[in-house]
């Protein structure tokens, strides 16, 4: 800025970004010196004025067409995309689901889906995505609404919601606390309040059906178009029958197959066609064969030795089994003793499940917390760790492939889009 005193001097004001506040500088005045600002300041002004209105950037935004907005479609579904619950333990009442391509190690998309993230279920046809989720009218207090919202794969938008009663289970990210139906009619809620029963929710009708009690047993294992196993407190298992409206018919119950005292199973389980595999605190596999018609056939083995339950090797993390179709089962260990079954694996061990012997060992980067195998000739095994961070290896002989990175604030139950 030029300032001008006449007959006196001139004064010069300079702003800049390194100095906000203004700095003067006076210079003599005499009147060529005068005449010359007042040329420059002429000339400057002409210069701002032909800019502003006969810039090429002026000209070239009247001819740019308005963008339109558009949603990208995930069109070709990949058995690789794997979905990531993140809880957000930092702000649980904020959590979403993340979409990652384990090829390519991109974010596909995310949802938002309320308080106490889960796990989803998805359509037999994988174009429809099913989420449990917890709402308060206040954020983090008020009314609560609890609901199952149906999302479209294709755009992760919302289509619909069905209201259920606003009871699901939220405690720590569990698999089985929802489960669906083999044919895909049916989504099944756990509740605990802390009485246990079960929300049936025929999601082609878009309806809730009945609220079923399951007195003294927890969880929900599907194992047929109308049916489900829960684990129970004396070591016995449930089979919930439902009718083709999906309402109760009847509840049996199994013989006891663990001894809840002395080596209790862990809820965490892992299903492959109509086999439920189980695994308890001391490492014993536990193979139930289910269908509509009732539990058919139980089976043990001992996934670790007398030697080995000795030094302190045990069964630990959330998401702690998988199980591919081939037959191979995968089991996060650790050796922290007694009581450890929640703490992080220190190694995964892949299992023959028909010769019930050890396949290899790996040894992650990190300690782990939840495991899943995808499908298909050439799986692949992911295990999230506290980081949090997703190591991937190869599920035939356990060989590490990358590690994926998001933006998760936790991950919770890991799923792939299968």
């Amino acid at each position: 800025y030029i300032h001008y005193r006449r007959k006196k001097r001139i004064r010069f004001t300079f702003l800049s970004r390194k100095r906000p506040y203004p700095r003067h500088i006076f210079l003599p005045l005499n009147r060529k010196a005068l005449m010359r600002f007042k040329a420059i300041k002429a000339v400057w002004a002409v210069i701002g004025l032909t800019l502003t209105f006969n810039s090429p950037i002026g000209l070239a935004a009247d001819s740019l067409e308005a963008e339109q907005i558009y949603v990208q479609k995930l069109t070709d579904p990949q058995p690789n995309w794997l979905v990531v619950n993140d809880p957000n333990f930092l702000g649980n009442m904020d959590s979403k689901v993340l979409l990652m391509d384990v090829e390519s190690n991109q974010m596909l998309g995310m949802l938002s889906t309320g308080a106490w993230r889960n796990a989803v279920e998805f359509s037999p046809n994988r174009d429809l995505v099913y989420s449990p989720e917890t709402y308060y009218s206040r954020g983090t207090r008020g009314e609560r609404v609890d609901v199952v919202t149906i999302y479209e794969l294709e755009t992760l938008s919302p289509l619909g919601e069905i209201e259920i009663p606003p009871k699901r289970g939220s405690g720590a990210a569990h698999r089985a606390y929802s489960g669906i139906s083999f044919d895909g009619r049916f989504v099944y809620v756990f509740n605990v309040t802390p009485a246990m029963s079960v929300s049936i929710i025929d999601v082609v009708d878009q309806t809730f059906v009945e609220e079923i009690a399951i007195d003294g047993c927890a969880m929900v294992y599907p194992t047929g178009n109308f049916s489900f196993l829960s684990l129970c407190g004396n070591g016995r298992i449930r089979h919930t029958k439902l009718n083709h409206s999906g309402n109760l018919l009847e509840s049996s119950f199994s013989d006891q197959i663990f001894d809840p005292m002395g080596d209790p199973l862990t809820e965490k389980a892992a299903r492959v066609g109509g086999t439920w595999y189980f695994v308890s605190f001391h490492g014993k596999v536990v193979e139930v064969d289910a269908s509509d018609d009732g539990v058919s056939e139980l089976r043990t083995w001992n996934a670790l030795s007398k030697k080995e339950v000795k030094k302190g090797w045990r069964p630990g993390g959330g998401q702690l089994l998988a199980v591919h179709d081939t037959g191979t089962l995968y089991l996060s260990l650790n050796r922290k003793g007694v009581d450890s079954h929640k703490l992080p694996g220190e190694r995964i061990r892949a299992y023959s499940i028909r010769d019930q012997k050890k396949i290899f060992d790996i040894k992650p980067a990190e300690p782990v917390i939840n495991l899943v195998v995808s499908s298909g000739e050439n799986p692949i095994l992911a295990a999230s760790t506290q980081g949090p961070i997703i190591l991937v290896h190869s599920a035939k002989d356990g060989s590490y492939l990358k590690q994926l990175r998001g933006p998760l604030l936790g991950t919770g139950v890991i799923q792939f889009l299968e």
